[in-house]
């Protein structure tokens, strides 16, 4: 869809970050508020720009929303950055980062609670040729290697063609298509 066309808005209302002032929210067929709140658990979501402690490192980003989500294994984070292929980043402080690597790190921290739901908005915006190939492979492994169901919001529907399998389009806040 076009810019504010709704598509944030709807990512924010699955997630829990916005609540509907109208209209009913099914997750896994469950619509009371407090059961959705028990189904948002199965999704991981990075919703526009991550947020990051950029003198903090990869690893220590990933601490911080480890402790906050209550995951009580360590091995987690390490094994997250492998896979998004931040395992060499060390010392190295975000604010270091590329864009590329920043919008890896976000994705590793959606990842963080082994979701079954994977929620991207606009994973490659701003990103190089680099960036996008390297975003793009993440979101393959996942796929490939998870079963991962992964929603993309985006407007580069050329990149989105190289890796999706359905198509929606929204149009004024409404559904308009589905392919």
């Amino acid at each position: 869809g076009q810019n504010g066309a709704g598509k944030t808005t709807f990512l924010r209302l699955v997630t829990g970050l916005a609540f509907p002032t109208s209209g009913t929210l099914s997750l896994w067929g469950k619509t009371v508020e407090k059961e959705l709140q028990e189904q948002r658990k199965r999704i991981g979501c990075m919703i526009e720009t991550p947020a990051l402690f950029p003198t903090m490192t990869a690893y220590q980003n990933m601490e911080i929303q480890r402790i906050q989500r209550g995951i009580p294994d360590k091995a987690v984070i390490q094994k997250t950055l492998d896979m998004v292929g931040l395992k060499d980043t060390g010392k190295k402080a975000v604010r270091n980062f590329s864009l590329g690597m920043r919008q890896r790190l976000g994705i590793a921290i959606a990842l963080l609670n082994t979701p079954e739901f994977l929620i991207l908005d606009e994973p490659i915006n701003g990103l190089d040729p680099q960036g996008i190939a390297e975003v793009r492979d993440t979101i393959q492994r996942l796929r490939d290697e998870r079963n991962m169901t992964i929603l993309i919001s985006s407007h580069i529907l050329e990149e989105l063609s190289k890796i999706a399998t359905d198509y929606g389009i929204i149009h004024n806040g409404s559904l308009l298509q589905e392919l």
